[in-house]
């Protein structure tokens, strides 16, 4: 069994890399308008962000599989962890001090990859460290972190919809995602040493996470399609919230502020509402029956806030919302976790992490375009309500392709070689 204190220092990362894209989100609505005007913003936002996620996308699993074999005095994750954080703040300052579209661009790619060179290796300390019994528990704390985390981000950067600067606030995100990166590196202890390479280069290491043999995990390959559909539902409101606040419910200025703060109070209290029971709820229906549940509180939640007139009325669904999201996170680490071989956890987790940072993009680019089409022919107002109702037809999908997941179940010697000790890195 871990301490709770390890169980806590595993999650608290998660909280630094959400909140710096969670911020993101907001400062990146407000700048792309700002470069390029109304009438392309959703179309440009996609497609800055699905450049992100390309980077993601080879970054994250590729990295992550090559830490499951390192080996070194820090042990096989933290190298990366430690040289992707301060990196992080970098490419942050970059972007808030970024002048034009091109600067904007190149600065969001350069984050994306030392984002994902830090999360690749960092997911694997779930599926490394964590005893069986206490899964649900440590699923629990990730989503926790990882929601609270997209909730504050957004919140200091709603701070600027006040005082005009954006960017400082964006700076701050970044110094404490730096600060959190070097705590984890501090505190949280290595699992299993790394595998042995037997002779392989580090490039055919790298070249391995592409095989073919992780289609053949069923289970694994369904419940990552259910994590990138499910992430996708809230995902179109966190991308277009600024627009929504501003243009479907008329808010400005220090209004502006004052309801995006409150929406995320809100979202936040939903949040912790979700997920604080959920693995005492999964231990007694299931997981999945958790996620279904979770999925029905997010859709009520969704069709709540596109119908909502006035801030106030938007509150409830955004409460729902937060149920339903913080619901499901919380269960989606266990779910993914018994998927996996533990073996070669960096990898899979790596593969499984692409449907997160996809989510955002996919969801942003169909509600985007959606967002411009129905700005053109129907006005502002209506165009953020259009886009945010997409996120139903997601949620729907995620629930059809959980059905067949099934927990892996581990060959003993991998089981052996997964549990296996560390030892120090020789001299």
């Amino acid at each position: 069994m871990l301490p709770r204190g390890q169980l806590l220092a595993i999650s608290v990362y998660w909280f630094g890399i959400n909140m710096l894209w969670g911020g993101y989100e907001i400062f990146g609505q407000w700048k792309v308008e700002s470069l390029v005007g109304v009438p392309t913003r959703g179309t440009t936002m996609g497609l800055l962000e699905l450049g992100a996620a390309l980077v993601a996308i080879v970054v994250q699993p590729t990295v992550g599989s090559i830490s499951d074999y390192l080996t070194s005095r820090w042990g096989r994750r933290k190298p990366f962890i430690f040289v992707g954080g301060l990196l992080d703040l970098v490419f942050i300052i970059g972007i808030a001090t970024s002048q034009s579209l091109l600067s904007l661009a190149a600065f969001l790619l350069l984050l994306s990859f030392s984002s994902n060179f830090a999360q690749g290796p960092f997911q694997g300390y779930v599926p490394d460290l964590v005893p069986e019994r206490q899964v649900n528990l440590a699923s629990a704390l990730v989503g926790l972190m990882r929601l609270m985390g997209v909730i504050v981000g957004a919140a200091l950067i709603s701070t600027g919809a006040t005082t005009g600067d954006y960017a400082v606030p964006l700076v701050l995100i970044g110094v404490i995602e730096a600060a959190l990166a070097l705590i984890t590196v501090a505190t949280v202890r290595e699992g299993p040493q790394g595998r042995p390479r037997d002779g392989r280069s580090w490039t055919r290491i790298a070249l391995e996470t592409w095989g073919l043999d992780a289609l053949r995990e069923r289970s694994f390959v369904f419940m990552t399609l259910t994590r990138l559909l499910f992430l996708m539902g809230p995902a179109v409101f966190v991308n277009l919230s600024l627009f929504y606040v501003r243009d479907s419910l008329g808010q400005s200025g220090a209004d502006l502020t004052t309801w995006l703060t409150l929406g995320t109070v809100a979202l936040a209290v939903g949040t912790i509402g979700g997920t604080v029971p959920s693995a005492w709820v999964a231990s007694r229906i299931g997981r999945k029956r958790v996620v279904w549940l979770s999925a029905l509180a997010a859709a009520v939640g969704i069709l709540l806030v596109s119908r909502a007139q006035a801030p106030v009325e938007a509150i409830p669904g955004l409460v729902l919302l937060g149920i339903g999201s913080g619901g499901y996170v919380a269960i989606d680490w266990a779910l993914m976790t018994s998927t996996i071989p533990r073996v070669a956890s960096g990898r899979y987790m790596g593969l499984a992490n692409i449907a997160n940072s996809i989510s955002g993009p996919l969801a942003l680019i169909i509600g985007g375009q959606i967002l411009d089409q129905v700005t053109a022919g129907a006005g502002l107002e209506a165009a953020p309500r259009a886009a945010i109702m997409t996120g139903i037809i997601f949620l729907g999908a995620a629930c059809l392709l959980l059905i067949p997941v099934r927990p892996r179940v581990e060959p003993p010697g991998d089981l052996q070689l997964a549990v296996e000790p560390a030892v120090p890195a020789a001299p």
